[in-house]
């Protein structure tokens, strides 16, 4: 059996969409649970019109719980040995969910398998962020990348031995849980098939919001650590720089700054974008800085949310 989670919070726009998408899976999940975290946008009602009068899906609410509880809200709903996640504003293919359970089936030993999350701009803005923000499909390693649970399935058996999500931390649930599965000895397996796409960010200021939660969530969970210290070294580096500025200084700044760019603006030209590529290349060096700013404002923040509690 394979059951679908996902969790909701406001959803209104992209709930008939979702409903749509896991509908039409083929073949349909063995059971669909919907948990929403206290919408009050009518994401409920639209939920419910839409899965009515289908045996195998239920919607659940569950007001004020945070992705992780309400992921394992969900999980204990279901009976399935085999639960696939994912969350609205994804776009799947229909055969989203068969791609998640032949990988499985091919590897029985793995904790389970898992797409990339793509980008999938429809501005200029935000095809600068996706840039900076997700890899192509060409650049990663599926050895080292760390399933999102926006396109993940994995073993009942493995959920229950690393205790599910983690309830105390609202952000990095789903890296939090990869972490726990890799060092106790398994891993996940990509199926092709079960890539998805997601809308960036539309405007900066949710962008930096995006960033800060999830350093927020790393610094709350010790994790990543060693990538947030030499980002902090490269920034005072570079501050200690400025101070006393030279032709010759200023020269290995700004190549070091174009190194430092290389990967999103290789993003740039060769990946999806929206609108003139010129501009994109140009906004992605602006977007880079402010991602950068709000994860040191967020790995502090959730360093000190760590000593408090």
């Amino acid at each position: 059996m394979v059951a679908v989670c996902v969790t909701v919070l406001n959803e209104f726009e992209d709930a008939r969409r979702l409903v749509e998408s896991l509908c039409m899976q083929q073949p349909v999940p063995d059971e669909l649970v919907v948990v929403d975290g206290g919408s009050t946008d009518g994401t409920v009602e639209v939920l419910r019109k839409g899965l009515a009068g289908l045996d195998y899906a239920q919607v659940i609410e569950a007001p004020g719980s945070n992705i992780a509880s309400g992921r394992n809200v969900a999980i204990a709903a279901t009976s399935a040995n085999r639960i696939a996640f994912t969350d609205a504003g994804i776009l799947r293919s229909p055969g989203w969910l068969a791609a998640l359970v032949a990988a499985s089936d091919k590897e029985p030993l793995a904790a389970g398998s898992f797409g990339y999350v793509l980008a999938a701009p429809t501005t200029p803005m935000e095809s600068a962020i996706g840039a900076v923000g997700l890899p192509l499909a060409s650049e990663i390693d599926p050895a080292h990348y760390p399933p999102s649970s926006g396109s993940l399935l994995i073993r009942r058996q493995w959920l229950e031995r690393v205790g599910g999500y983690p309830e105390w931390l609202d952000f990095g649930e789903d890296l939090w849980l990869d972490r726990r599965v890799w060092v106790q000895g398994s891993w996940f397996v990509h199926a092709s098939g079960a890539n998805v796409f997601i809308r960036p960010r539309s405007d900066v200021a949710s962008f930096f919001r995006q960033y800060f939660n999830y350093a927020r969530g790393d610094g709350q969970a010790r994790m990543l650590g060693k990538r947030h210290l030499v980002r902090f070294a490269a920034y005072g580096f570079v501050f200690l720089t400025l101070r006393q500025l030279t032709w010759g200084r200023m020269m290995v700044l700004v190549l070091m700054g174009c190194q430092y760019m290389s990967r999103p603006w290789a993003r740039a030209r060769h990946g999806q974008v929206v609108g003139s590529r010129a501009m994109v290349v140009g906004l992605v060096p602006i977007v880079r800085v402010i991602g950068d700013w709000a994860k040191l404002a967020g790995y502090i923040a959730g360093l000190w949310q760590r000593a408090r509690s």
